[in-house]
């Protein structure tokens, strides 16, 4: 562990099952004993309202915390925030996650547009400084890999600019694993005309299955799910989804 259980178990009762859960997941990828910094770049655009008023957000930032301990030197959990803009909203941990999220958006409210490229190019710049987000054509090593946890809940407004950081991050130690939050269209098979009403209300996230598919990357840096609700699904399905191809990406700046 990264962080003491101990100081878990007595400091964060919450965290701490969660951290036994996440343990499973880890020990069957090989991973119990792997480090890396971990980020959660949250989707800050209207449309998540909900999911941040109902206390969703929040639930789901522990559970991704949890992953932190387990991961991190000191069980941080770095904070992105995006919409029109892109933010940091500093490190979330076992002392400071209570409410963490809620208190987060009295400082960075809820924002109109939705630019996934703004907030990729931020966090590299966080990581990797000497880059300062640009193009990059050569491999950036470091010791310490980044795993990014980047929800949304809709299209992005700069897709080149996204492809753009996606292709450039993939000379980096940096793994991006992108959720999607609501029901995909991919899973709508009604037909007819309330085939079509229902499709109409679900949510498009063909470009997210693309950028798991992009061309053109030094490696395969970056994996994609959608789930209708974050608390729909059990901790262990979740944890087994978040690292699904991580494991694969390791090997390879081993």
């Amino acid at each position: 562990m990264a962080i003491s259980l101990e100081k878990i178990e007595k400091e964060a009762p919450k965290i701490f099952n969660l951290v036994k859960k996440v343990s499973i997941s880890l020990e069957k990828k090989n991973l119990s004993n792997h480090r890396a910094k971990v980020a959660l770049v949250l989707d800050i655009s209207g449309s998540m309202n909900f999911l941040y008023s109902s206390g969703k957000v929040q639930e789901f930032a522990e559970k991704v915390l949890a992953l932190g301990c387990c991961f991190d030197d000191n069980g941080a959990l770095d904070i992105f925030l995006f919409g029109n803009n892109a933010h940091y909203g500093g490190e979330m941990t076992v002392d400071n996650f209570r409410d963490f999220i809620p208190n987060i958006q009295k400082k960075y409210p809820l924002e109109g547009g939705t630019y996934y490229g703004k907030v990729m190019k931020s966090v590299r710049n966080f990581y990797f400084p000497d880059g300062k987000g640009q193009e990059r054509k050569k491999v950036f090593s470091s010791t310490i890999p980044v795993y990014a946890m980047f929800v949304t809940d809709g299209a992005t407004g700069d897709e080149l600019e996204t492809e753009n950081q996606l292709r450039w991050s993939s000379y980096e130690p940096i793994f991006w694993q992108f959720m999607a939050i609501g029901k995909s269209q991919k899973d709508v098979k009604r037909k007819g005309i309330f085939g079509r009403i229902v499709k109409a209300m679900t949510s498009d996230f063909s470009f997210l299955e693309k950028l798991d598919e992009l061309s053109d990357r030094f490696v395969d840096n970056a994996n994609f799910f959608s789930v209708e609700d974050p608390a729909n699904i059990t901790d262990e399905e979740l944890y087994d989804l978040l690292t699904a191809e991580y494991p694969g990406w390791v090997k390879l700046w081993q």
